[in-house]
């Protein structure tokens, strides 16, 4: 058993069968417009980073049997978009759990479902539970876009699981010449919208005290056609509220487009992610 940190998006995160007795079918999308922030506290993430020279894979399993504790404030949707707020934390810097008020409170265990087996059918990756987790890097893009990836486990003490989705198309930012943040100023991201069908889930937050997680986070999710995301004002303005930031440099954003599957291991919700991944970089608030 290996306690790990939840990711904070993260999101933070199918096509069911094996032991899991779901469905067998993807989920449904959402209506055009409409947020999906149905994230499962246990997920499989695949994660394409595309470059000029070449690329990554990263594969990571976050095999929980309850839900981690997230330490914000989670407010409801504006649009697209949603915001939260970190709660307050008094445990000092020795605390290697989750802060809640003045208590350190561990985060559950990561558990063993066997061998975790990725395969687009050509390539394939296997992932060993290790010290670690279930975690696996490599420079290189063994799975093509569009392929469909399927991923499975034999089921430990977490359960037998083996969930499908296609790997979406690389991801191109185009407009970080004008990603400032400050109050009063409009916010919008913008990509190169060519995979119809995926979705894109875009991350901000702020950066004080340098710690685990992060003063506030921002997120919003659209379908990939949609070409952008402009932020509503409202949020825009909480986020750049300058007594959330440090330097701004202390953690990375992200705009992630996916494709996703949902299922079962056993009767817990696992959730698939298929991702290829961007990092903007945010000019934080004057």
């Amino acid at each position: 058993m290996i306690r790990t940190r939840a990711a904070a998006s993260l999101l933070l995160l199918l096509v069911a069968c094996g032991g899991g007795g779901g469905d067998d079918r993807p989920d449904a999308a959402p209506p055009v417009g409409d947020p999906d922030f149905d994230d499962t506290a246990a997920y499989v993430e695949v994660q394409h980073r595309t470059y000029d020279e070449g690329g990554s894979l990263s594969i990571v399993g976050y095999l929980v049997t309850e839900a981690p504790i997230w330490p914000y404030e989670v407010e409801a949707p504006v649009g697209p978009c949603r915001f939260a707020l970190r709660t307050p934390q008094d445990c000092g810097f020795d605390c290697d759990g989750v802060c809640v008020g003045d208590t350190c409170v561990a985060q559950p265990l990561v558990q063993p479902a066997g061998t975790i087996t990725v395969t687009d059918g050509e390539a394939t990756r296997t992932v060993a539970f290790g010290d670690a987790g279930y975690a696996h890097f490599e420079q290189a893009l063994p799975f093509a876009p569009g392929a469909t990836i399927t991923v499975s486990a034999p089921g430990d003490v977490f359960g037998a699981f083996s969930l499908a989705a296609a790997a979406p198309a690389p991801l191109t930012h185009t407009n970080q010449d004008e990603l400032v943040l400050e109050v009063g100023e409009p916010l919008v991201f913008r990509w190169t919208p060519n995979d119809p069908g995926s979705r894109l889930r875009l991350t901000l937050g702020a950066d004080l005290g340098h710690a685990r997680y992060r003063s506030a986070l921002l997120e919003c999710d659209v379908p990939d056609e949609a070409g952008e995301v402009a932020i509503p004002q409202v949020l825009v303005d909480r986020l750049a509220d300058g007594a959330l930031w440090s330097c701004g440099d202390c953690f990375s954003q992200s705009m992630r487009r996916y494709r996703k599957a949902r299922g079962t291991a056993g009767a817990l919700p696992l959730t698939l992610w298929v991702t290829d991944l961007e990092t903007p970089y945010l000019q934080p608030p004057p």
